[in-house]
């Protein structure tokens, strides 16, 4: 029970967890002991807590069958099948020695030999790697990679109830069209309320420009809501590490030029199962729209789809055009331009595989050939 009176007024029996309620203090009995700090009922030492079939929850000396102790109380121990083993320390299944955990697209949890396709290691389970590159490349959670050519803000990624803080996760990228094409002209992204924007430049060797919460040059070691973040030193990426919330979680945002990129490093269903955005759903991979069921599967429409609208915030330091509701620019018969303007490259399309040859993907070398052929410029592949 609570009682909404000042604190200094609290009646007998009860006590104020902060100045402005008091909260009923539980009578403990037999074998319980009350814990001040929680203001509950807890077993007394050498005793655990443990509810009986009947719903009667009480203290044992031992806990019964099928189940373990773990600080003060009983837990029901699960039944670790197949590739399975228990971790008790965490009385949970963990995948055995040299197997991977990995969320299958129906949706079953499995161990495997080896990561899948779009996914890499991170300890003893597989995560996936979202990201956008260049003019711009989009690639999402279980490795599809699609490009969307408008000029606009988009919504790459949201996450609300981001590490269980009651803070809110977004990233905003802002593209520019030239010609047939576009690319990713800055990025935002906001914790709470803390906003990193960067955005690259093609003079002064490349080196990127940021702000932070709109002031040019921020403090970068204040991090962005609690979370450390760090420039490297060539001064083309800035990092957000969020290992305190997500083991082998960050965040990187790089410019090759005027260039920039965003990379979500060891996003797993517990950092971004809820994310939405134009990257799509975490768990299916499949790219909805933002009524949370339509899958859209032409990309300028996924792309009008996540212009940024006005309940989405600003996170950039200056207004840019358009602005919903004047909807992103798309580029006329961009389908035809683009296939006659690259007929017409003079580099061609050999010379440019062997530039993206070094990169591992094939789908990331696909990208990087059509860069080098739409920029007509061979040091394209430093974007990738």
């Amino acid at each position: 029970m609570v009682v909404a009176i000042a604190a200094s007024e609290c009646p007998p029996g009860y006590y104020a967890p902060n100045e402005s309620i008091c909260e009923e203090i539980p009578l403990c009995k037999d074998l319980f002991i009350l814990n001040v700090a929680k203001n509950r009922c807890e077993c007394i030492d050498g005793w655990y807590l443990y509810e009986s079939e009947d719903g009667n929850a009480g203290c044992h000396l031992e806990c019964p069958p099928g189940s373990m102790p773990n600080e003060g109380i009983c837990m029901t121990i699960p039944e670790c099948t197949g590739l399975f083993v228990l971790f008790p320390p965490e009385n949970r299944c963990v995948c055995k020695s040299g197997y991977f955990m990995y969320e299958s697209e129906d949706g079953n949890v499995g161990c495997h030999p080896e990561c899948p396709s779009g996914s890499i290691q991170n300890g003893p389970i597989c995560v996936a790697n979202a990201s956008s590159k260049g003019d711009p490349h989009f690639k999402t959670f279980h490795n599809e990679h699609f490009e969307f050519h408008g000029q606009c803000d988009i919504v790459m990624a949201s996450v609300k109830n981001f590490a269980n803080k009651n803070i809110d996760l977004a990233i905003h990228l802002r593209t520019k069209m030239v010609r047939f094409w576009s690319y990713i002209e800055s990025a935002a992204i906001r914790i709470g309320n803390d906003i990193l924007e960067v955005k690259g430049s093609a003079e002064n060797n490349g080196k990127l420009q940021y702000w932070i919460n709109f002031e040019t040059n921020g403090v970068l070691s204040d991090g962005l809501a609690g979370f450390p973040m760090t420039i490297s030193p060539r001064n083309n990426k800035v990092t957000v590490d969020m290992d305190s919330a997500y083991q082998g979680l960050k965040i990187e945002i790089g410019t090759f030029k005027e260039f920039v990129s965003v990379e979500m490093i060891g996003a797993t269903e517990e950092s971004f199962g809820n994310s939405v955005g134009i990257i799509g759903n975490f768990k299916t991979g499949k790219t909805l729209a933002r009524d949370g069921h339509t899958v859209l599967h032409d990309f300028n429409d996924l792309g009008l789809e996540w212009q940024v609208l006005p309940s989405d915030g600003k996170l950039f330091h200056e207004i840019a055009t358009p602005q919903f509701p004047e909807l992103c620019l798309l580029p006329e018969d961009p389908r035809g331009d683009r296939a006659r303007r690259l007929a017409e490259s003079t580099i061609s399309v050999e010379d440019a595989e062997a530039a993206c040859a070094s990169l591992k993907d094939p789908l990331t070398i696909k990208d990087c050939v059509y860069d080098i052929l739409a920029t007509q410029d061979m040091d394209m592949v430093g974007a990738f």
